[in-house]
């Protein structure tokens, strides 16, 4: 089976500032780390991203796992396709299942042209994948065996001629642009303990995909614009809310006042309108704002 060459692929070189660990403090995300099949990204003693180039391999899986899209040095790679299925020469390196899953929805790709006996890292990709497409009532992929061509591969890149058809292209990565395309499936939900939660508006500020918003009279947690990146877990001082693995898409709107405070005689966010002192002042004790 023909097959890209690895040593083509750009490596990782580090992450940005659009990185939830270079902007918040005690970030947990490791979207990276966890996606990384040889172990070349890690987390340093700090808690920031450190790379190992020489166990990169520059398969991408970072690029396309992490949710707010802060890799830096990779380049999503060009694969040959033809109609609505990926062709030969397949690439050494199998692509993971979130850039399967943007091959789906960009391309409308829904088989893979391959030789059975010598491809079984495809087979258990599309495998993956296929499991994920059955939870999101998606069409399956299937494979079907290389058209038969007129002339054999080495003759062909000799004469420097492409196959009938094809062409080649490459998709958007990260968690953003994958969580735009599929709308009918959430891969995360944010989830609120109202019992602890002050409404500070600390998790509001800090979401950079809106996916929590906190207007007028009411807090809305949005699952479909969720991609996992913890920021709001981060900054809450109460540990009201955490986001999980969840496939539900509805999101939960709570109603909420909007209250005057006796101390700093600022308007608030309030779950009743018994409550007359904002988040800030109920942590300053003594009467320290007043003063």
């Amino acid at each position: 089976m023909e097959v890209f060459s690895p040593d083509a692929c750009p490596r990782f070189t580090g992450a940005g500032q659009a990185c939830v660990r270079n902007t918040v403090k005690n970030s947990r995300c490791t979207a990276c780390v966890d996606a990384c099949p040889t172990g070349a990204v890690t987390l340093s003693a700090t808690g920031m991203i450190a790379i190992n180039p020489q166990a990169c391999i520059g398969c991408g899986y970072c690029f396309f796992n992490c949710p707010t899209g802060a890799v830096e040095g990779i380049a999503t790679v060009q694969r040959p396709y033809r109609g609505d299925r990926l062709v030969m020469p397949l690439s050494a390196i199998v692509p993971c299942t979130e850039e399967l899953l943007m091959w789906h929805s960009e391309y409308g790709i829904r088989y893979v042209e391959m030789e059975p006996d010598s491809a079984s890292a495809w087979f258990q990709a599309i495998a993956v994948l296929n499991i994920r497409l059955k939870e999101m009532c998606e069409p399956l992929w299937s494979v079907l065996p290389p058209c038969p061509d007129a002339l054999n591969g080495s003759r062909r890149r000799w004469l420097q001629l492409k196959k009938a058809g094809c062409a080649s292209g490459s998709v958007a990565a990260g968690g953003r642009a994958r969580r735009a395309l599929f709308t009918q499936i959430s891969e995360y939900r944010p989830d609120l303990d109202k019992d602890r939660c002050s409404l500070c508006g600390a998790c509001v500020r800090v979401c950079p995909e809106k996916a929590i918003r906190l207007e007028n009279s009411e807090l809305m947690l949005n699952p479909i614009k969720c991609t996992g990146c913890g920021n709001c877990e981060a900054v809450c001082f109460e540990k009201a809310i955490v986001a999980h693995e969840a496939g539900s898409t509805a999101p939960t709107v709570y109603g909420v006042e909007q209250v005057r405070c006796r101390i700093c005689h600022r308007d608030f966010h309030a779950w009743s309108l018994r409550e007359d002192k904002c988040p800030v002042c109920r942590r300053h004790t003594f009467g320290m704002r007043e003063a």
